[in-house]
């Protein structure tokens, strides 16, 4: 149980001495850099590794299961993270903001209540509509969702929870060790599942509660040592209903951008499964769980680094060259990557996935782009919050989704090209990201030449891949050859923006000095 805190005392500097006596090189080597960067290195660790597990096992479960499987369960996921909102109705987000310790605790208990609430309705609602369910569909669908739904909202209350308590308390590797421990078992869950039980969407499903109960495991000692004993000091429930009303503006607000922000990545999936079959709403799926994992991952901990931070010092200058720093080198460590997708997906998806997976990689090359955008501007998102400015950023999201939505759904039903209206659908979000970037740029009070000079970075990156890679093509090389140098070049650019991002940050803490 004191695991954590010692890896937390090693992450933030203190001696640690090996058996000989001498005092550890990674350590040494941690006290070197500056808070921000260790904070980052503590959940980029957790975070990056979590990527790299369902990317490894990803061959295994496209070989396990059916595309028409996943495309069911990609419909479960889909409807679970439209009602994911109500799970604390983003209460959960003011934990960071008071001072006061008892009313953070009163929020803490206020999201507990809202979340066993929420369980408690979505499972009488949906065994509701199995009853009277008349379609051989809706009867088969709802016992999944019956599953999914209610278990999943609980757990993911408690661990919002957790979540949020931990970056209070500033103990970052709790949070690398759960999402970790979440993909593993998620992961493995589902391929031992699918390996005993076959092929099959409930196997899927339960496999992910799985890794969601791993996850809170993982946080017990959070919750045990930070939420239960507040809880027992300060819980009340007239104090409940105080926070309730004095941050009315998360539900308000903040709940429904988060809804509509789900219903935008989401949309595609419910159009697809409406005018389409479950196989092309699989192959979408993979596609898509592939292409945006570094949004749900790896910019994750960028934004929960920087809300932490931000919260109470956005007007700090060294916000702004932390914002700018990470915006001029975002594009060149990890933009030649996505453009390695976009160039090369479909065979690839091919060769890793297996034949009948080729429309996943085709789907992905398409969705490349926003996906590198989103990813390198998500991390922007907690500005509204911190500003109070949460109706401009509903007013944008609700804009997206239905903007988004509609198009998708106009483009595919005239069409009747699955790969006509995702491109109209990447069209769109990128639009709005762009967009999206330069609003929370001005409600954060940052300089809006910020956003040009992200701009120029992506766009003279992808010149400069995209001119290497028709070179080698013009010259008549084979594929494997062009992605060599592709590679060659990215790693080269992505070295490059690391020594920029790494000298800007030393720059800032000798200024904070």
């Amino acid at each position: 149980m004191a695991q954590p805190h010692a890896q937390l005392s090693t992450a933030q500097g203190s001696y640690r001495r090996t058996p000989c006596g001498c005092m550890s090189i990674l350590n040494r080597l941690s006290l070197r850099l500056p808070a921000s960067i260790k904070q980052g290195l503590t959940l980029l660790s957790g975070t990056t590794l979590a990527q790299v597990i369902p990317a490894v096992a990803s061959p295994v479960i496209t070989r396990l299961f059916r595309p028409a499987d996943v495309g069911a369960f990609a419909f479960v996921v889909a409807v679970f993270g439209l009602v994911a909102p109500v799970a604390c109705l983003r209460y959960d987000l003011a934990i960071m903001l008071p001072e006061d310790e008892e009313e953070a605790t009163r929020l803490t208990a206020l999201c507990l209540a809202v979340g066993a609430g929420a369980a408690l309705l979505l499972l009488l609602a949906l065994v509701t509509v199995w009853h009277l369910g008349a379609g051989i569909e809706t009867r088969t669908i709802a016992p999944l969702l019956a599953i999914m739904l209610p278990l999943g909202i609980l757990l993911l209350s408690v661990q919002l929870v957790a979540q949020n308590w931990s970056l209070r308390t500033h103990n970052y590797p709790v949070q690398s060790h759960a999402v970790i421990s979440q993909a593993f078992v998620t992961i493995g869950g589902q391929i031992l599942f699918g390996a005993a039980l076959g092929s099959s969407a409930y196997t899927l499903v339960i496999g992910m509660l799985a890794g969601y109960v791993a996850l809170i495991w993982v946080y017990l000692p959070v919750i045990r040592e930070h939420v239960v004993p507040r809880l027992r000091r300060h819980y009340s429930r007239a104090g409940m209903i105080t926070v309730a009303r004095t941050y009315l503006r998360f539900p308000l607000y903040t709940g429904p951008y988060a809804f509509f922000g789900q219903a935008g990545a989401r949309s595609v999936v419910l159009v697809l499964a409406a005018l389409t079959s479950a196989n092309t709403v699989g192959q979408y799926a993979v596609a898509q769980r592939v292409i945006f994992l570094p949004v749900a991952t790896l910019m994750a901990a960028a934004s929960q680094i920087f809300y932490s931070r931000a919260a109470r010092s956005l007007d700090d200058p060294r916000m702004a060259h932390m914002v700018r720093t990470a915006l001029i080198s975002g594009p060149l460590i990890v933009g030649p990557f996505f453009l390695l997708v976009v160039l090369f997906a479909e065979p690839t998806f091919e060769a890793v996935f297996g034949a009948e997976w080729a429309q996943a990689g085709r789907f992905a090359a398409i969705l490349a782009l926003p996906s590198m955008v989103k990813t390198l501007t998500v991390w922007l998102d907690r500005v509204f919050d911190i500003r109070g400015r949460q109706g401009l950023s509903l007013m944008l999201e609700a804009s997206y989704a239905v903007i988004g939505c509609a198009a998708t759904y106009i483009a595919l039903r005239v069409s009747k090209n699955a790969d006509f209206a995702i491109e109209v659908y990447s069209a769109v979000s990128v639009a709005y990201l762009v967009i999206w970037m330069l609003c929370a740029l001005l409600v954060g009070r940052f300089s809006l030449r910020m956003g040009g000079q992200f701009v120029a970075a992506i766009a003279a990156m992808t010149a400069l891949v995209t001119i290497a890679n028709s070179a080698m093509a013009w010259s008549g090389a084979p594929v494997p050859a062009r992605v060599a140098c592709v590679v060659l070049l990215a790693l080269m650019l992505s070295g490059a923006g690391l020594r920029v991002a790494a000298g800007r940050m030393r720059a800032m803490e000798q200024l904070a000095r």
